[in-house]
């Protein structure tokens, strides 16, 4: 993990060193800065590839473009070398480089080729030109102001509410998708004026202020697999072993979050092919067995002869609250506490760690699933006798605000059974502790 930011505004240049102070912990190893008369831009690095060579900005042959780059780029080694036949000339070892020279040759195309996690910035000293570009899933941050009083970016909102381009305002649609999602989608951040550059997209502005954006993938849900289930089974089996190994790629140690689910399993597990030695595992647990996944954990740990580091965390994490807030910016997924503490235990082991994440989303792993199979055999009881009758003995159950509550799960049942399948879908995607009823009466 590393940080990027940068302004272009009246007084940038004192600016840049208070938005790369706030973004320290990003990146403790290292910090590069550039600034001319137009821009001031900084990184704060985490050193995983090339040591020593690899500071940012990295600038052209001519010193005309700088790069910023918060990521890997996993295809570089073959980029590099085309790039090399072309007679572009590298400066450093680093896999990020590939990208400025990728750049020069197709411009904001160039993301198209690239394999990766990244957040990009490339400023043009030239022609006054900034290009901001995300990765294809949106796994490193990318938020920017763009106001009458300048414009700025940076890995994290806290950078940008120290410019004080914009006022302290909370953005009430985004507080209104966080509700129904539990999460803020693109574009959005719960301040107004803090955007979120969306996965998948670059952007340029010009000189003259004017913004232009392309989305440059997304999802084909289209194309019609023709292969069997088991040719599935064994062509996914193939991607996750190569992007595993791809992700190994580091000139540090290498370690993996383990929570005992299927996603952190299989990617530990192809780790330990891929690497063949012992590497640590990192897992919490906590001390309340109904959610204690530590057991199994410790199984897959164990099979691969990993080294297994545990940590039990109490029940009552109160005091972590402002220390989250300030690393978070704004709300998200309630296991973000629990990603921050088993990072906090691996971070005094090694800088990398490998975790997996989508696994039940793509595989039905989630009690909502089950639950659409359950809202199919419901609704077969006629509709009028399901409002009138079932709907009233339901509405009997005590409440609580728990999810997972007898109560929540019948009304949940009963309401997804007036729906089809896809709105069904849809509606279980939703965090249904808060009704339109709920949002309403918070905003009036």
């Amino acid at each position: 993990m590393c940080g990027i930011a940068g302004i272009l505004t009246p007084g940038h240049a004192e600016m840049i060193r208070e938005m790369s102070r706030l973004i320290t912990h990003r990146g403790p190893d290292d910090e590069g800065t550039y600034s001319d008369a137009h821009l001031s831009m900084a990184q704060r690095r985490l050193s995983i590839i090339d040591l020593v060579t690899g500071r940012q900005p990295i600038a052209n042959e001519t010193g005309a473009l700088q790069l910023l780059c918060n990521g890997e780029v996993y295809n570089s080694p073959a980029l590099r070398r085309e790039l090399e036949s072309r007679g572009h000339r590298f400066t450093t070892a680093t896999d990020v480089e590939s990208i400025l020279h990728l750049y020069e040759e197709e411009g904001p195309a160039c993301v198209k080729r690239l394999r990766g996690m990244f957040a990009i910035a490339i400023w043009n000293r030239d022609d006054r030109s900034l290009f901001l570009a995300r990765d294809q899933m949106g796994q490193k941050p990318l938020f920017y102001i763009d106001a009458p009083g300048g414009f700025a970016f940076a890995s994290e909102v806290k950078c940008l509410l120290a410019t004080n381009l914009v006022a302290r305002e909370a953005d009430a649609d985004a507080l209104w998708h966080y509700m129904s999602l539990r999460f803020v989608p693109d574009r959005y951040t719960f301040f107004k004026g803090i955007h979120k550059l969306p996965a998948a997209t670059w952007m340029l502005r010009t000189a003259d202020g004017r913004i232009q954006s392309e989305r440059y993938w997304d999802l084909d849900f289209c194309h019609k697999l023709t292969c069997s289930e088991d040719e599935a089974v064994e062509q996914l089996d193939q991607l996750l072993a190569e992007t595993v190994k791809l992700h190994l790629l580091s000139d540090v140690p290498v370690g993996s979050f383990l929570s005992g689910g299927i996603d952190s399993s299989v990617v530990t597990a192809m780790m330990a092919e891929a690497t063949g030695t012992p590497f640590p595992t990192f897992s919490i647990g906590v001390k309340e067995q109904k959610f204690n996944e530590l057991p199994y954990a410790r199984m897959v740990s164990q099979k691969y002869g990993l080294i297994g580091r545990e940590k039990v965390v109490e029940a009552d994490l109160v005091h972590l609250m402002p220390r989250m807030i300030h690393h978070m910016d704004e709300p998200s997924d309630p296991f973000g506490v629990g990603v921050y503490l088993v990072s906090r235990e691996a971070a005094r082991e090694v800088k990398v760690v490998l975790s997996g994440d989508g696994g039940d989303e793509n595989f039905a792993g989630y009690d909502r699933f089950a639950g659409q199979r359950l809202v199919d055999y419901y609704a077969w009881i006629p509709a009028g006798l399901r409002r009138q009758v079932f709907g009233r003995l339901i509405n009997l159950v005590p409440e609580s605000f728990g999810y997972k509550s007898t109560a929540a799960r019948l009304k949940w049942l009963h309401a997804m059974s007036f729906h089809d399948a896809g709105r069904r879908y849809a509606e279980s995607m939703s965090f249904l502790r808060f009704t339109d009823e709920h949002k309403q009466r918070l905003f009036t």
